[in-house]
């Protein structure tokens, strides 16, 4: 299947898989990943995609999500987060991963990375991935972020991009009282010990 026919599927499933506020975040992601892509000389496409896909398994049964989750762990190699494994807010992303991966066949590892890891982040994932976590957080419906953050965000490459939407996203997450996974904390720490942009 090519990335425009998916596309195109994605944009029936996001509407017959989540609610409408979901589905329309999906879309806010995806058009705000494509834009970045182009910004930052990545295929915009790829990128959509991504986006669409992020949540697509975000309302499923936990049971669903943690089956899909270990399918593409074990396909792809790839350990699954410790923490709050069970829990919707961490394990959708590699459920999400695991959907496009089974059931429709996307062998895109930058997509499925970019897909599995934008709950919790990671040290040494690509660009796409990078651009896809920032757009989930900063996106026009997040309405603790202004737009000057937003259109200050854009200028910066992927990795600068990462670390300072990463960095606000978990102050947010502070005082609003909502637990930060470990993985992230661990990450965030490595990123702030070793004084790296990613």
């Amino acid at each position: 299947m090519g990335l425009e026919t998916l596309e195109a599927g994605l944009e029936g499933l996001v509407d017959s898989m989540l609610s409408p506020g979901r589905a329309r975040h999906s879309r806010a992601v995806a058009a705000l990943s494509g834009h970045l892509a182009g910004l930052h000389g990545l295929e915009p496409l790829r990128a959509r995609v991504a986006g669409l896909a992020h949540d697509i398994c975000k309302e499923m049964d936990g049971a669903e999500q943690e089956a899909l989750a270990r399918l593409y762990s074990a396909r792809k190699d790839r350990p699954l987060p410790s923490s709050g494994l069970i829990g919707r807010a961490i394990v959708h992303g590699p459920a999400a991963a695991g959907h496009l991966l089974t059931v429709h066949g996307l062998e895109d590892e930058d997509i499925l990375e970019a897909v599995a890891l934008h709950t919790i982040g990671d040290r040494a994932m690509g660009d796409l991935a990078r651009i896809v976590y920032a757009a989930d957080k900063i996106e026009p419906g997040r309405r603790h972020v202004t737009e000057d953050f937003r259109r200050r965000c854009e200028l910066l490459p992927p990795r600068e991009l990462f670390a300072e939407v990463l960095e606000s996203t978990m102050d947010w997450m502070r005082a609003q009282g909502r637990p930060v996974a470990a993985e992230t904390l661990a990450l965030h720490e490595s990123l702030r010990a070793t004084g790296s942009r990613a």
